[in-house]
């Protein structure tokens, strides 16, 4: 079931009738703005027992309201000594009902937390006010303490002075499947004693909310949730004609990995896809194929035809143009299959022996960077681990240094924050088997383990840590932390009842201060457009400049030319939708990248790094620099796109808002 779909059905739960046409909306004056920023409006969320009222003053006498119900405001009204707020769920219709400001919470950014799925961090500690949560970051042995309070609040004898009235549920609730909300209310930077970490340490002021589930689920055991437990893996085979050898020695691991499970009974519990890649065609004679679906993932796994599948894969009988792949186009041909939602183990395994075509290669049939695929497919609520196995053949010598970074960014899992690359030297055939025999192997033990209770790397107990080990299989470390998200979601574990406090954004017992959060930006359709549009206002100066002969003309110049073009015609800059109407700022105020968005992006608490490039830091930057600035933006512009087209991703906070009004989790490293 879709989120929009769930949002349908939520509707008619809250307010007692299922969805029925309206007449056209009506339209409205835009909300109020916030510090009289452009483009940031004045949101709030309901706290508990929140009545909307047709005037204000109107008391209890109104609709109930469940908490944290988002609404946009309109305008401000003293009346008896109460501020009173009239709102409406869309931003563009009229105005609804009136809500007393004290039964609300402002939330300025569209920023939500979810929690970090790393398998080993303490739960987080929320704390009533600031000052005890200070006095904790700044005792010098915060990690004991840490420790100490945890087990406190598991044995519910804390002290009275602790000022903890929360903490984090272990194991979480999927944010996949089980969508629950953590907005920022507030967010300072501080200095904690004896921590450095890049992008800084934050104490962040938040509230919690989770959507109720569309139906009732039973209580159940870990055991028997995990005994429910679905691994799907699907296998990148670089397809050219130096791999013959390599996929020889695949076919031996699969026909033993598939005789193995048709020994055991966990043939329901684990399913397998097949994707080939080669390179871009040019014409060549011998080439059919950049990417090539041999066998989709499938709910029910048929061993008979992926068997079949896999006999079939051929290496080309024709050598490339240069020894770089288009290997992101495997890698997304995996991630675009339809049946992932089936499964809680998500596992791409991509095998080649040379570097990928990046965003800004003409070649590139994705445009997608390799950072960027990767904080994508490891987004919370979809997170699938990237195992990129390196095969450093004597021939591709002089490109291991380059593979190795790129599947270094590609292959990095954000819950565990682990990168998982294997290498094998000098393309060496016994060790490549050795290596694609261990993960077949790690892949059914973890699946027959789950199907027995037993969670993978150790206990399933709550907040159990996995056994020390040097160097930890990808399958086991990553398998470990999807698991966990799978009983906390299986077993309807929520984000904390707590309305409002405040957290650390880090772990205070780490050193290296991992964080305890991901970062989403909940963006409407509308506000994902805007943004795409923006890029492609930089991606179009950035071809003008670097066009330019011997660099003549400024960026700058270029992007006022960009948008002087775009005020005159709409379909000069790029739409997602035809439908948006284009926003274009007035040329002669842009001084920086951040004039070209909205505030929105502007004000959010987590800073972009592109976006604070002012006008003399662009000046200054080489033709270099300006083509690596144009490739980011053009692979994070296609992610924008999938973005948009990925349907059943789109949440709505209000079900009366409309279906613009659905947002999409944008993990902030996604952002420009």
């Amino acid at each position: 079931m879709t989120a929009l779909k769930r949002a349908a059905i939520l509707a008619g739960v809250l307010f007692g009738t299922l969805p029925t046409l309206a007449p056209a909306p009506v339209r409205a004056a835009p909300p109020l703005q916030v510090d009289g920023v452009p483009g940031l409006d004045q949101r709030v969320l309901t706290r508990p027992l929140a009545t909307l009222g047709t005037a204000p003053g109107s008391g209890t006498a109104g609709t109930a309201l469940p908490t944290f119900t988002h609404f946009y405001v309109f305008e401000r009204k003293p009346v008896a000594g109460r501020t009173w707020l009239r709102v409406g769920p869309n931003r563009s219709q009229a105005p609804t009902g009136w809500l007393a400001e004290d039964s609300t919470v402002p939330w300025r950014q569209a920023v939500a937390l979810s929690f970090n799925q790393a398998p080993n961090r303490p739960p987080v500690l929320f704390f009533e006010q600031r000052p005890p949560l200070d006095a904790l970051l700044a005792d010098a042995q915060r990690g004991e303490r840490v420790t100490q309070l945890v087990q406190g609040a598991r044995a519910q004898t804390l002290p009275p002075n602790s000022g903890i009235i929360a903490m984090e549920p272990q194991p979480v609730a999927d944010f996949r499947s089980s969508f629950y909300l953590l907005p920022i209310l507030d967010a300072v930077d501080v200095q904690v004693p004896g921590v450095r970490r890049r992008g800084g340490t934050k104490l962040v002021r938040i509230a919690s909310v989770s959507l109720p589930l569309p139906e009732e689920r039973d209580e159940v055991s870990p055991s028997q949730a995990l005994g429910e437990f679905k691994t799907g893996v699907v296998f990148v085979i670089d397809t050219t004609a130096s791999m013959g050898r390599y996929i020889d020695r695949t076919r031996k691991t699969v026909r033993r990995m598939i005789e193995r499970i048709r020994q055991s009974s966990i043939g329901d519990k684990v399913s397998f896809g097949l994707v080939g890649f080669r390179d871009a065609l040019d014409g060549r004679a011998g080439e059919d194929y950049v990417t090539r679906v041999y066998h989709p993932l499938a709910e029910r796994f048929d061993a008979t035809a992926f068997q079949k599948a896999i006999d079939g894969m051929q290496e080309s009988s024709v050598s490339n143009a240069g020894f770089v792949e288009d290997g992101m186009a495997g890698v997304q041909a995996a991630m675009q299959m339809e049946s992932w939602p089936k499964f809680g183990g998500r596992f791409v395994v991509m095998i080649t022996d040379a570097p990928v075509r990046e965003a800004g290669d003409p070649r590139s049939s994705t445009r997608i960077n390799p950072a960027d695929m990767s904080a994508s497919a490891g987004a919370p609520d979809k997170a699938t681990a990237i195992v990129s196995i390196l095969l450093k053949t004597p021939q591709g010598k002089e490109y291991h240094a380059q593979a190795e970074s790129q599947f270094n960014q590609l292959s990095r899992f954000r819950p565990t924050d682990r990168r998982y690359v294997l290498t094998v030297p000098d393309g060496d055939l016994e060790r490549f088997g050795d290596i694609i025999d261990r993960q077949a192997d790690d892949i059914v033990q973890m699946s027959a383990n789950a199907a027995h209770g037993q969670i993978a790397g150790g206990p399933a107990a709550a907040g159990a840590s996995p056994p020390a080990a040097a160097t930890p299989s990808p399958i086991i470390d990553a398998g470990r932390a999807m698991q966990l998200a799978w009983l906390g979601n299986r077993r309807n574990t929520r984000a904390p009842t707590v309305l409002e406090g405040w957290a650390a954004d880090f772990d205070p017992a780490d050193p290296m201060a991992r964080q305890s959060f991901d970062i989403n930006v909940l963006l409407t359709r509308n506000q994902l457009n805007e943004l795409y549009q923006a890029l492609d206002a930089i991606s179009q100066a950035s071809t003008r400049r670097l066009d330019a002969a011997g660099g003549s003309q400024s960026f700058f110049a270029q992007i006022r030319h960009v948008l002087a073009t775009a005020q005159t015609d709409p379909t000069a800059l790029q739409s997602l939708d035809p439908n948006f109407a284009t926003r274009v700022p007035n040329p002669d105020e842009v001084r920086n990248l951040k004039d070209l968005v909205s505030g929105f992006v502007r004000h959010l608490p987590y800073q972009s790094t592109l976006l604070s490039h002012g006008q003399e830091t662009l000046e200054a930057l080489s033709d270099t620099q300006i083509h690596e600035l144009l490739t980011g933006i053009r692979s994070k512009q296609q992610i924008y796109k999938s973005y948009f087209q990925d349907v059943d991703r789109w949440v709505q906070l209000n079900p009366a808002a409309g279906i613009e009004e659905a947002v999409y989790p944008v993990p902030i490293s996604l952002m420009p």
